[in-house]
């Protein structure tokens, strides 16, 4: 549709006809309107703004019907007050459209409306105030759903808390959960920045005026943990919150695919989704992924900034505080972590094949008493158990009872996996991200047990398979681990060191680029 093509009158809600024959012209004037503050026209979004010759707003369309090809754009005064006039503009000529509005018809569709016009006022109020603020701290949020992926903006936060410059707010959100098709676990969140004694505020539910929350804080830049849409609540997903900077960490610690599915058109998931097009700042690990994103990325990677990653950080200084969850006496035993991924189903990665395996490694523990074992599964993994029924709920707690009966082995959920890492020898996992985050101690074997079935890496993904030992089998996995015991050798730990000097351009330092970032290019 071309609206500088088309000619609409305008309606008040109640069927009075306020202009005739209004035409939008190419250079942003309205001709055919009689009232000042009608002069101009602009596209915000999606919506469709009228304003005075001073760019103020005074008719804000949120909503258009479509019938054939004819339009009708429904509207809320963008004016100060709660009496809020409402509006139509109909498409001129349209047979099926009566010459005075219906107002008893259209005002249970105007009602509907009422909400998404109210978001678009108090953003625009927001972005007003902006214009005219005076403090020279730089206002970020950090909203947060999912504890579990807190250690890649943890240092970015608290570099920033510790700033004078800085303002930093953190709030709280429930992550989606496909097997309720509800969103949860908001409470895991708060407990675990409570242990951490990080301040914040809680979004438990609520979430349209919790958005309100978020506008009147009028935070400058914005943190989302996920580029996800479906993982967040709707309120909290880009389209509401691109009023401010957006900026976004990966959750993972390094991309090593190449796609997420097996469709021949996929949109690039670490690049091009809708969130990394709207993002201010996309932080990048290192410069090979800076060049692949870069391609992928439809704005050509002009926000994207080579940074390193503050989670690979982390977890490379978590090696100052290993901790080890099976407390034994006498001589240490070898400590072998496994760690299942969640992509049990067909279509989505691809990687996880804990249900073929789970019997075989649960055999393992049994049988290999001189072998401490730490289950380290994704956090995904037991839910994706239940959503795909494979597991019911009693089955799921009798897996993890006889897992956790043996004296060599233990379960680790949640919170900061980098100490575990440190601590171990060895690790088993099907992936994804620990294919590279177990790198970062470049001195220890990782064995890849390979579904020969998930999807493709990159070309950094290919790098990074050369540092792992393949394995199709739990049998053929126990032999690698016993191989290594028994003879100490391992000839890919040089590839793993180069790995490691790869991920890590500037190790140690990648929060601290972030926020210097942040403050040398915004503009308050």
């Amino acid at each position: 549709m071309k609206l500088t093509e088309k000619t609409f009158d305008l309606f008040q809600e109640d069927g009075s006809l306020l202009e005739k024959n209004i035409r939008f012209q190419e250079d942003g004037r309205v001709l055919g309107v009689q009232h000042f503050d009608r002069q101009y026209w602009s596209v915000v979004g999606t919506q469709i703004v009228l304003t005075n010759e001073h760019k103020t707003p005074s008719i804000i369309f949120a909503c258009c019907l479509e019938h054939g090809d004819l339009f009708a754009f429904f509207g809320q005064s963008a004016k100060d007050g709660n009496n809020k006039a409402r509006f139509i503009l109909f498409e001129t000529g349209a047979a099926s459209v009566p010459a005075v509005a219906p107002a008893p018809d259209l005002t249970p569709a105007l009602m509907i409306l009422e909400r998404k016009l109210d978001h678009m006022r108090d953003t625009m109020n927001l972005v007003s105030q902006r214009s005219s603020r005076s403090s020279s701290k730089i206002k970020v949020l950090f909203l947060i759903h999912n504890m579990a992926l807190w250690d890649s903006l943890r240092d970015v936060y608290a570099l920033m808390a510790a700033r004078d410059n800085y303002e930093v707010i953190v709030a709280t959100s429930p992550r989606y959960f496909p097997a309720t098709q509800d969103y949860q676990a908001e409470d895991e969140v708060h407990q675990g920045l409570e242990q951490q004694s990080i301040p914040h505020i809680r979004f438990k539910d609520d979430f349209e005026s919790a958005l309100q929350v978020i506008k009147a804080i009028a935070p400058d830049v914005i943190f989302r943990q996920m580029p996800w849409e479906v993982n967040t609540p709707e309120p909290f997903q880009t389209q509401h919150l691109n009023f401010a900077r957006l900026c976004y960490v990966p959750y993972y610690g390094l991309n090593i695919l190449e796609k997420l599915t097996a469709e021949e058109n996929e949109q690039d998931f670490s690049a091009d989704q809708y969130f990394h097009r709207m993002c201010w700042r996309m932080y990048c690990e290192n410069e090979p992924l800076y060049q692949r994103m870069k391609e992928k990325s439809l704005r050509g990677g002009d926000n994207i900034v080579v940074s390193g990653h503050p989670k690979l950080d982390r977890l490379w200084e978590s090696r100052k505080n290993s901790e080890w969850p099976i407390k034994s006496e006498g001589e240490k035993k070898f400590r072998l972590i496994w760690a299942p991924h969640h992509t049990i189903g067909n279509g989505w990665l691809d990687f996880g094949i804990f249900p073929q395996t789970f019997g075989d490694m649960l055999q393992w523990a049994e049988d290999a008493q001189d072998i401490e074992f730490v289950l380290r599964p994704h956090p995904l993994l037991f839910n994706s158990l239940l959503f795909y029924k494979l597991f019911n709920e009693q089955q799921v707690e009798q897996f993890k009872k006889l897992w956790n009966r043996l004296p060599n082995t233990a379960l680790s959920e949640g919170g900061d996996y980098g100490p575990l890492l440190a601590a171990s020898d060895a690790m088993i996992t099907e992936g994804v991200s620990f294919l590279a985050e177990y790198q970062i101690f470049h001195d220890k074997p990782l064995i890849f047990l390979d579904s020969q079935r998930h999807r493709g890496f990159n070309a950094v993904g290919e790098k990074i398979m050369r540092g792992t030992y393949n394995a199709t089998t739990i049998q053929a996995a126990r032999e690698i681990v016993d191989s290594y015991r028994q003879k100490g050798n391992d000839p890919l730990a040089d590839i793993r060191k180069e790995n490691f000097d790869m991920m890590m351009p500037w190790p140690g330092k990648a929060a601290e680029r972030i926020v210097d970032d942040i403050q040398a290019n915004i503009a308050l």
